[in-house]
């Protein structure tokens, strides 16, 4: 199961363009298209349940991790920094 770290900020962001974290969350069911950014983020072109289609630009959070778990893949949270 996916886990998501929601906090004000980019709650505010996704919300700026009309979607909710719910239709975010949502849109990781629906992937249409996936690219690894240079920054090591990730962007995404997807679909919301509603249909909408959407580009979301998220990074697993290591927030505190000094080194890395090899392991941390099966279990990592997914920070999403804008929707749109």
């Amino acid at each position: 199961m996916r886990r998501f770290k929601w906090i004000e900020w980019n709650i505010e962001k996704v919300m700026a363009h009309g979607l909710s974290p719910a239709d975010v969350e949502a849109s990781f069911d629906r992937v249409l298209k996936l690219e690894k950014r240079e920054d090591g983020s990730f962007q995404m072109f997807a679909e919301t349940p509603a249909g909408r289609r959407i580009w979301v630009i998220w990074r697993y959070d290591q927030e505190g991790d000094d080194v890395p778990d090899i392991f941390a893949d099966l279990d990592l949270t997914i920070f999403v920094i804008t929707a749109y």
